[in-house]
C-alpha cells in the first residue's frame, strides 16, 4: 500500500468539509492534521509532513495553541478553508 504524500487544495478542502481536517489553530492554517498526519500548503497543495517525530513535535504546538488564548486568535474567516473558523 502506498502512503499518500501529496494532494490537492480542492482534495483537502474536501476532507475539511466532511469534518476531517484539523488546522493548527485558528490563525495558524496553512498547518492541518488529516488521515493521523500533518500536513503543510504550499502553492495550492498540500504535502504530508514525512518525519514522525516532527509530527509529534506539531502535535504537542497544537495542543499548546489549544489551551492558550492568545494563540487562539479572534474567530474570523479562514481564507485556506473559506468559512469560518
Amino acid at each position: 500500500m502506498t502512503t499518500l504524500t501529496e494532494m490537492t487544495h480542492e482534495a483537502m478542502v474536501a476532507l475539511w468539509q466532511q469534518g476531517l481536517v484539523t488546522p493548527m489553530s485558528s490563525t495558524i492554517n496553512t498547518i492541518a492534521k488529516t488521515d493521523g498526519s500533518w500536513w503543510t500548503e504550499s502553492q495550492g497543495a498540500w504535502q504530508r509532513v514525512p518525519q514522525s517525530e516532527r509530527n509529534q513535535s506539531l502535535d504537542y504546538h497544537h495542543e499548546r495553541f489549544g489551551s492558550v488564548c492568545q494563540a487562539k486568535g479572534p474567530a474570523a474567516v479562514n481564507p485556506v478553508f473559506g468559512k469560518i473558523a
